[in-house]
């Protein structure tokens, strides 16, 4: 008598587990939000956080600051990211972030290990009030917005 029991109650059990295993899968988003800007995911882009956009020759990851952490952190982050290539150039820029005030940058450029180069963008400044880090990798140098991924000229804009 036990053993019929024991068997039903295994049943349920594999039965109610698996539905509560089939939960449905996450819909990655379509749009990520900047600042109050819905920006869309282009045809092959993946977003891994709501902060951060991969696509087949970009990258584009933001984070939000307070005031107090613009003073030393922006410096902190392009100091970072020099030491992680060899042969890193630095090269200062000013650009705007949504048409904000004037936002300071910097580019670096280094070589690649597959033998090309990769040309990195850290933005920092206000946008909408909000004290932001921008940092947009390439495969390109971008001369003027023109060159940018349409995404992130929905962002920034360079001086030319």
């Amino acid at each position: 008598m036990k053993l019929p029991v024991l068997l039903l109650v295994a049943f349920w059990l594999t039965a109610f587990g698996t539905c509560w295993a089939q939960a449905p899968a996450e819909v990655a988003p379509v749009t990520l939000n900047f600042c109050g800007v819905e920006l869309p995911l282009e045809s092959g882009c993946t977003s891994e956080s709501k902060y951060q956009m991969a696509c087949g020759d970009y990258q584009l990851t933001w984070m939000y600051l307070d005031f107090s952490m613009m003073k030393t952190y922006p410096a902190q982050f392009i100091k970072q990211a020099e030491k992680k290539h060899k042969g890193t150039e630095k090269q200062p820029f000013e650009c705007v972030i949504l048409d904000g005030p004037p936002a300071q940058g910097v580019r670096l450029s280094y070589p690649t290990e597959a033998g090309g180069m990769a040309y990195q963008l850290i933005v920092y400044g206000n946008a909408k009030g909000q004290p932001v880090l921008l940092d947009i990798t390439l495969p390109i140098d971008p001369e003027k917005t023109a060159d940018l991924p349409a995404t992130v000229q929905k962002i920034i804009r360079l001086p030319k």
